[in-house]
């Protein structure tokens, strides 16, 4: 729904209009209009605990903005700290332990008789019960990442019980805790909302104003940055009129929302605009699932956030932008401005714990306006909620109605591949600043004679200047087909490389008397690693992973005396490394003599 302001509308203001203002902060500090366009709901009261024993500081909140989702919990401060001890949130039992070498790391799921669930994640350890239970399946599956699920009776918790140590693990780049709610159908709520002990008392910060003209896609402009002043929760344009160079409009904002004397800019909770004493948009971002997490690249200026420009946040819900955040009694944002005359407008934006800001502008149309231009010399319209298949000689595109936000300019340019590793053309997708919602299929032809014994070893490449990747496609007679959730140039390529595997030495001789782990180091050239296995006298050893590396902590699988370490490394392509080293184990503190010390290098180099 598009707003549409004419003169009689404005008519039917101007009696209102300068005090507007007025009633609207009025009406907006006490809360009086929020029941009107988001359905009230309940959450339960202090029944969660603050899962650590420290004052809960945060430096990250539910709905942060991060690179193709949001924030789904809070980021709870560690002194900088990994091994904190971690407590159960409310009485419960333990109902999944999963490990994986990405994403959440080691993470404990509780699930609580009111029908919530707790989650725990980038855990060094479990406690001591879980903990032995879960190595005890990894060794017999010979198997390190793990997804178990377990019944109410086999590890019952009360609140506050011990249940693991916080760390650094999975995908995490510093030592916290990450906590999340979820409710019985799996969707993730919004924590700040149980009262929880958090002191803030700070509004949250407007930084920036953005102007786009509707008239072209979101995707086909540069949005117009309007000056602002003030600070301290009120707001205004260095200018005292904006003047419009479009009949059809919606805006965007920069915030920074702090709590205490923190430094970490948290998520924005809730926005609304208001025109003319109305509110004509708003969004709340109490909950929503990880299915729809990706719909941030419909929330932001994507193109802006691609090329290197801090987040900038629509206040308008774009045409497939499906995300549940949005009040569905108000419009779209999207504001029609079919007069010259003087309009009224407010942005407010809101924390959890009821600070708020607002900045407060006027507007009107010029009274002439340019010519509307049509779009991109040669490239295809694709709208969004509606799917669209593309064929060229060489290539085939699919994307379903879900794939793109707004309407894209649609090209593919086919060049001469500058890899010596292609086989096909190279293929250069519409515009790498511009986002995609879901895996499309894209089918490539096989474009050089190649061995039979080679077809396996062909993948699927997609770059850009900033990421890559490759993975192996089906087959279909000279066609190979892929999926992909990203645009940008791509290819076939064969690998036929494989990884490097080496030992990181810590100590001298390979002797790891005084070490409490040995670490590996495993590198591909295209896919990553796919196949891993690190074997001791003849023995499977668990080994944990943070990208490219593998960790053994010494334990009772490895006893003292001189070893036989055999690791080999696969990628997708099915290429393949198996490097044997050797090490010792003595009784800590036990020195080497040189003689023995140059003896033991000379054997080892031997048998390498």
């Amino acid at each position: 729904m598009i707003l549409a302001l004419n003169h009689k509308s404005y008519i039917k203001n101007k009696k209102s209009a300068l005090g507007f203002f007025f009633l609207a902060n009025c009406l907006l500090l006490f809360g009086f209009t929020q029941a009107q366009y988001f359905p009230p709901k309940n959450y339960p009261q202090n029944y969660f605990r603050n899962p650590l024993a420290i004052p809960m500081e945060l430096s990250g909140n539910f709905g942060q903005l991060r690179p193709d989702h949001f924030h789904m919990g809070l980021d709870l401060r560690t002194q900088q700290k990994e091994n904190l001890p971690v407590y159960a949130a409310a009485a419960g039992y333990v109902s999944r332990i999963k490990i994986e070498r990405l994403g959440y790391g080691r993470v404990l799921y509780i699930t609580h008789p009111n029908g919530y669930t707790s989650l725990y994640a980038h855990l060094n350890d479990f406690a001591s019960t879980l903990n032995a239970y879960v190595i005890a399946k990894q060794y017999k599956e010979e198997k390190w990442e793990q997804d178990i699920e377990f019944q109410p009776n086999q590890f019952p918790v009360s609140k506050g019980n011990f249940i693991g140590y916080s760390g650094n693990t999975g995908a995490s780049r510093g030592a916290h805790l990450h906590f999340e709610i979820r409710d019985q159908n799996d969707n993730n709520q919004n924590p700040l909302l149980f009262g929880f002990p958090l002191s803030d008392k700070a509004p949250p910060e407007i930084n920036n104003l953005y102007l786009y003209d509707r008239n072209y896609s979101t995707y086909h402009h540069t949005p117009q940055t309007i000056e602002i002043v003030g600070s301290k929760g009120f707001y205004s344009l260095k200018d005292s009129i904006l003047l419009l160079a479009s009949n059809k409009i919606s805006f965007g904002i920069s915030t920074r929302d702090i709590v205490g004397l923190l430094p970490f800019k948290l998520g924005l909770y809730q926005a609304e605009l208001w025109i003319d004493s109305m509110v004509v948009f708003a969004f709340r971002i109490n909950d929503f699932s990880y299915a729809n997490s990706r719909y941030i690249n419909a929330c932001i200026d994507y193109e802006a956030r691609f090329n290197g420009h801090n987040y900038m946040q629509h206040l308008s819900k774009l045409p497939g932008n499906h995300l549940g955040i949005f009040s569905s009694a108000l419009g779209d944002g999207v504001i029609e401005v079919k007069d010259s005359l003087v309009h009224h407008a407010a942005i407010v934006i809101k924390d959890p714990a009821g600070n708020s800001s607002r900045i407060s502008f006027q507007y009107r149309k010029k009274d002439s306006l340019p010519i509307i231009h049509s779009q991109q010399a040669g490239a295809i319209k694709i709208s969004p909620n509606k799917s669209f298949e593309w064929e060229k000689e060489g290539i085939k595109l699919s994307f379903n109605k879900q794939a793109f936000y707004d309407t894209i300019p649609f090209r593919c340019d086919v060049s001469k591949s500058t890899l010596p590793q292609a086989v096909s053309e190279a293929y250069n997708v519409c515009c790498t600043d511009i986002p995609v919602h879901n895996y499309y299929n894209a089918s490539i032809r096989l474009e050089e004679k190649i061995a039979d014994s080679l077809r396996s070893k062909v993948l699927m490449q997609l770059t850009s200047n900033k990421y890559s990747y490759a993975t192996k496609g089906i087959w279909n007679g000279d066609w190979m087909q892929a999926s992909f959730e990203r645009l940008g140039m791509l290819q076939l390529v064969v690998d036929t490389i494989a990884p490097i595997i080496q030992l990181v030495h810590t100590s001298p001789a390979n002797n790891y008397s005084n070490e409490k782990k040995l670490m590996i180091e495993v590198i591909d050239n295209f896919t990553g690693i796919q196949k891993f296995s690190a074997v001791v006298d003849g023995k499977w050893l668990m080994c944990s992973r943070k990208d490219d590396y593998y960790l053994y902590q010494f334990d009772g699988h490895c006893s003292l005396g001189e070893h036989q370490l055999v690791v080999t490394a696969g990628d997708e392509a099915g290429n393949s490394s198996t490097k044997i080293f050797f090490f010792t184990r003595e009784l800590p503190n036990k020195k080497l003599n040189k003689k023995k010390h140059k003896a033991l290098i000379k054997k080892r180099k031997k048998k390498e």
